[in-house]
């Protein structure tokens, strides 16, 4: 009998919702625990996860998570989920411009340069210059669905870019990913602008029970193209008290580098596969060591 029971209730299951039937929220919390597991086997074979933040657009974020990933792939098996729906850059910096394929087993992503594994809306668009115009229960929805459906299969690092700010995307990515994924990176920039912003996103990464590793200063300076050194033009270094207020390090420090980034655009690659050898590629190098170090 307790079989019968058993088999009815998962038949009940799997019947069809009632075209005018609205979710209960003990419905709707028990689909999101079952999503959460799925996730959790999902990444079962991905050792380390990392989530990029910023808080705050126009930072660099998307740049720094492209080339920490490659720097990381030199010696391991790296995916890039960029789950900036509305400024999806990942793919083009990272050489894709295929869409996952999917089958019934899920989402597989596609290889890009030193073989970094990519799943982005960006591939998934007719047309990658018309805009993303959805709410955000939409977006929360795409989120999931793309966390519980891809097969990232072996990895030693999963590299989350998040957008900027602290919306429904990012409190939907942090929730649905387990608490051992939740490393965060927090990129900024030296100047006071950006200060408030990145502490909002610091404090809401605590707040969701995530794991700050530490701050990422990007545009920390400019290289001198005619003498190589740096050339400092903020008065004050607002990275290091972000620091210091979320009890954290500063662990890498990325200078803007012009001939780098010429580089780069002519190659149409990053900088640390168009310009190894620059400035840039070092601390982005240092950048990949410390992020070892603190996994």
């Amino acid at each position: 009998m307790a079989e019968e029971s058993e088999a009815e209730e998962k038949a009940e299951e799997a019947k069809p919702p009632h075209p005018h039937h609205h979710p209960s929220r003990e419905e709707i919390r028990k689909q999101i625990e079952r999503e959460k597991e799925e996730i959790e086997k999902r990444l079962e074979n991905v050792e380390h996860v990392l989530v990029v933040m910023s808080g705050k657009g126009g930072v660099g974020k998307t740049t720094v998570t492209v080339n920490l990933a490659l720097c990381l792939a030199e010696d391991a098996d790296v995916g890039v989920l960029d789950l900036d729906i509305h400024g999806p850059n990942v793919p083009e910096q990272l050489g894709v411009d295929r869409p996952p394929q999917a089958s019934p087993a899920g989402l597989f992503p596609v290889k890009g340069y030193r073989d970094v594994k990519v799943v982005s809306i960006g591939t998934m668009l007719e047309d990658r210059n018309l805009p993303v115009l959805w709410r955000g229960p939409r977006k929360s929805g795409f989120i999931r669905e793309v966390l519980v459906k891809t097969q990232w299969g072996d990895l030693d690092y999963l590299i989350v870019d998040m957008p900027p700010g602290t919306g429904d995307e990012i409190m939907t990515g942090l929730e649905m990913l387990p608490e051992r994924a939740r490393n965060v990176l927090l990129v900024t920039s030296p100047e006071s602008m950006a200060h408030s912003d990145v502490v909002k996103a610091g404090e809401a990464v605590k707040r969701m029970d995530g794991n700050l590793l530490g701050v990422v200063s990007n545009m920390h300076g400019i290289i001198c193209p005619e003498c190589d050194s740096l050339i400092e033009y903020f008065t004050e270094d607002h990275s290091e008290e972000l620091a210091e207020r979320l009890g954290v390090e500063v662990l890498a420090r990325i200078p803007l580098d012009p001939e780098a980034k010429l580089r780069s655009e002519e190659e149409g690659k990053p900088m640390v596969l168009a310009a190894p050898d620059s400035r840039a590629a070092e601390a982005f190098q240092e950048l990949a060591e410390r992020v070892k170090e603190e996994l």
